[in-house]
């Protein structure tokens, strides 16, 4: 047995609270099993029970063992003071609040079909990461649907929180978080951090000063990512160099150092100073606003402005100073699949949830059937399975669901898993 499954048991009531008695005989009725707490303290808050007739209103703690109770040092504990019922699965101890009166306790053993943990212990025991894979079929596919639609939200809903950070940082500037957002997607896994500090470093209100100069967008993100301390002798580099030595002064400038790129196990497309000149042609191109084109424009227009043209200099080039065989330097369909469905998509999400707009939360939920599947090493995990697997919100559904339940084994949460656990 497991508190978790203990903690399941009493929030969703499925035991036979009709016929629930105290240890000391009383009648239980639970009026509300009370909030889940997940942090430090009593496992639940608020919760409302009836005991012998007279209704109480307070904390709620749950053990496996009642002698865990001392186990866990509650009994040294203020916070646990305000608990008003003691719900165990073995009553081995009794419990006194402040060494007087006695905690009332709620056995569970023997009000619920064990076969429900039985049940619940095969999943989380499970081998395989996706424990209900051959289950799948017996659960159905509304069950199923309703689940990975409910991940898709899910992985929105925490991103858009994670915006939200970033935006109050942003002192609620929008043109200043999609610029910063933006940039952290160019930089990818790798160079993620480095792209996100250049853009802390370097504020969109500075940059958009010089939006109409393609040569000194680029000198200023350049210059601040540390690669314009010499010159190579070439015409382009010469006027980098030149325009960034006046703009660093102007601006009071630092730049972050080109030791924070990394260019290991990097294809040369991907080396940082590619990225950082699609960037900067990205903020050329973005009128008057970065934040109108991102979080207004029709997807058409967007893929548009995604197909980015840097300076002649880089068609020979993927490093400074380092000539190379002539390439495209417009970014691959992989990457602009990755920054529309991983960046844009939820950052219009998040937009449309702020401001109440119901309509564009759903547009951009839409915008994810326009794009193909993910199939990384991730999603193939659920290879095999009844997941729908048909564009790219539904892969999001999938890396949503793996991390979220299937690989910290939290069947309970969700509907699946449940639905496995009560045999229905």
């Amino acid at each position: 047995m497991t508190e978790s499954f203990l903690h399941y048991v009493w929030q969703h009531r499925r035991f036979d609270f009709m016929n629930a008695l105290t240890t000391g005989g009383e009648q239980l009725n639970v009026l509300h099993p009370g909030l889940h707490n997940t942090d430090a303290g009593p496992d639940f808050f608020q919760a409302t029970v009836e005991i012998g007739g007279v209704r109480w209103v307070g904390n709620v703690e749950i053990h496996v063992r009642a002698s865990d109770w001392f186990r866990h040092g509650h009994q040294n504990d203020p916070k646990y003071r305000s608990v008003i019922l003691h719900v165990v699965y073995v009553p081995d101890a009794d419990v006194f609040i402040d060494g007087a009166t006695a905690l009332p306790v709620l056995v569970l053993k023997g009000l619920f079909d064990e076969n429900m943990f039985n049940s619940y212990d095969s999943l989380v025991r499970h081998p395989d990461v996706l424990s209900c894979r051959a289950c799948l079929e017996d659960v159905g596919p509304l069950t199923i649907t309703s689940q990975m639609s409910a991940a898709l939200v899910g992985r929105l809903l925490r991103r858009s929180d994670e915006f939200g950070r970033t935006l109050q940082q942003c002192a609620y500037d929008w043109d200043e978080l999609v610029y910063r957002v933006i940039a952290k997607a160019f930089g990818c896994k790798t160079n993620s951090f480095a792209f996100e500090y250049l853009a802390q470093s370097l504020p969109y209100k500075i940059l958009f000063k010089h939006k109409d100069s393609s040569l000194q967008l680029d000198a200023l993100l350049f210059g601040v990512a540390g690669f314009l301390d010499d010159s190579d002798g070439s015409d382009y580099v010469d006027r980098l160099v030149s325009e960034y030595s006046y703009l660093r002064y102007k601006y009071g400038l630092v730049p972050i150092g080109s030791s924070c790129w990394n260019h290991l196990r990097l294809r040369p497309q991907n080396f940082p100073a590619i990225r950082i000149a699609q960037f900067s042609s990205l903020m050329h191109a973005c009128g008057d606003s970065v934040s109108s084109v991102v979080l207004g424009a029709r997807a058409d227009a967007l893929l548009k402005w995604l197909d980015v043209s840097p300076a002649d200099y880089w068609r020979i080039h993927y490093r400074f100073g380092k000539t190379a065989p002539e390439h495209t330097v417009s970014l691959g369909v992989q990457t602009v699949n990755s920054i529309f469905i991983n960046t844009i998509i939820p950052l219009r999400f998040m937009y449309a949830r702020y401001t109440g707009d119901e309509d564009g939360q759903e547009e951009a939920l839409s915008m994810f059937e326009r794009f193909p599947f993910e199939n990384n090493k991730l999603t193939r995990l659920c290879s095999g399975s009844l997941f729908e697997k048909k564009h790219a919100g539904d892969s999001q559904a999938i890396l949503e669901q793996l991390r979220e339940y299937c690989f910290p084994k939290r069947c309970l949460k969700c509907s699946i898993g449940e639905r496995i656990v009560r045999g229905v």
